[in-house]
């Protein structure tokens, strides 16, 4: 029997035909991964540095909070961020805040069409913010801003630029001021101990370590990790072991006058105790005109646990069981810790706190306390340590080591 061939239609070839062209043009023309522009984006302005240097200006001129939430823009984000900034400004600083128009602005840098923009920040602090109300504070901010359908730019958002960012930039700012201190929360700051407390307690231990110190403590509590690096001019990499720092308000460690500014990332892990050492330690570094010195750091932060420890009440394992462990493990230190030992990022940076402590709670078993106070304090005021080891204890560097050494390889053999 003769084999059967199936034939097709010259009508159904030719539509078959079509089907696989029309497909391959579907391919290959990919509909579905257009590059049209999403029509929810609004283009930027072609004159946005013009305008944006103008609405800058609005800001800066706008005398009650309607007029500066307006300034700021008509989207949602930028009304809160109007409100927000208007409210913080009126809490720590003196009317006449300034911005200014550097650069940026005209070119999307984000899926959602907003962009960058450079801006440059000057303000005095107000007299109920605790801060120096006679300096004039500046910065660089990175300000982000949105175009508005009709028009315009809403301010969103601020970052830093280079440098640290204005605390009233940051978010919704209160001020709790009594008894020699100030605190300053912004979005209600790290809640996890009572930090008005804290500093109370911690002004106090400095008083009675260092009598006649003057001066408001001013401690900053933000919110989050991400307030505080931009608070202080740092990546957050740069802070993470920090539970907080001593500095100039706009992250100038030579300001003229240093704030406490509290890492909630790492200070809300802390216990009551800790939280207090930690506290009572920063408050001697701005109270005792530390900050800003060119005073070797074993002398500042061994002094400051010296004040923050006096009347701890644990045991020796706990307040210098990382330091001890180390001397079991290595034995003593050959030297005195230096400066680089004490780099933020550095591994067992406790131990070596805790080490640059027990050379003070050395020297203070041995002398008195204004002994140990007049050798902080000339060091402080720009003496070299030998000269002021020998002028308030009869100590050369290498005596001092040697004592040292000693007091850590007893104490390490007797603490478990």
């Amino acid at each position: 029997m003769a084999e059967r061939r199936l034939r097709l239609s010259p009508n159904l070839a030719a539509a078959l035909v079509l089907a696989v062209l029309g497909a391959a043009l579907l391919l290959w023309q990919q509909p579905w991964h257009t590059d049209a522009p999403d029509e929810r984006v609004v283009p930027i302005p072609a004159d946005a540095s013009s305008q944006l240097t103008a609405q800058l200006r609005e800001l800066s001129e706008a005398q009650s909070r309607d007029a500066f939430v307006a300034a700021a823009g008509d989207l949602p984000a930028g009304r809160d961020f109007g409100r927000r900034t208007w409210q913080a400004l009126r809490a720590v600083a003196q009317p006449g805040a300034s911005l200014r128009y550097i650069s940026g602005g005209e070119v999307a840098d984000r899926a959602d069409g907003s962009a960058t923009m450079t801006a440059e920040v000057s303000w005095r602090p107000a007299d109920a913010s605790g801060l120096d109300p006679e300096v004039t504070h500046r910065s660089t901010v990175a300000l982000r801003v949105a175009p508005e359908r009709a028009g315009g730019f809403s301010i969103v958002d601020a970052a830093p630029a280079d440098g640290a960012v204005p605390i009233w930039l940051l978010g919704a700012v209160t001020v709790d001021s009594a008894d020699g201190r100030s605190v300053i929360s912004i979005d209600g700051g790290d809640d996890s101990e009572p930090v008005d407390q804290l500093a109370t307690t911690a002004r106090a231990a400095v008083e009675r370590t260092v009598p006649g110190v003057a001066g408001r403590l001013t401690i900053i509590s933000p919110r989050t990790q991400q307030q505080m690096a931009a608070i202080v001019g740092q990546d957050q990499a740069a802070v993470a072991q920090i539970a907080a720092v001593t500095t100039g308000v706009d992250g100038d460690s030579a300001g003229v006058d240093p704030v406490v500014v509290l890492n909630p990332a790492v200070f809300a892990t802390m216990d009551r105790r800790a939280a207090q050492v930690v506290l009572s330690h920063e408050a001697t570094h701005a109270l005792t005109s530390a900050v800003g010195t060119s005073a070797v750091n074993w002398v500042v932060e061994g002094f400051a646990d010296y004040v923050a420890l006096r009347d701890d009440t644990a045991p020796l394992s706990v307040s210098a069981g990382q330091a001890l462990a180390r001397v079991r493990a290595d034995g003593a230190p050959r030297a005195l810790p230096t400066d680089a030992d004490f780099g933020s990022t550095q591994h067992g940076l406790g131990a070596v706190y805790e080490s640059a402590w027990m050379i003070f709670r050395m020297l203070g078993e041995q002398h008195p306390d204004t002994d140990v106070v007049a050798f902080y304090r000339a060091v402080i005021d720009g003496a070299p340590v030998e000269r002021a080891l020998e002028e308030s204890f009869g100590l050369t560097v290498d005596e001092l080591t040697a004592q040292w050494r000693a007091y850590l390889t007893k104490s390490a053999s007797t603490v478990s």
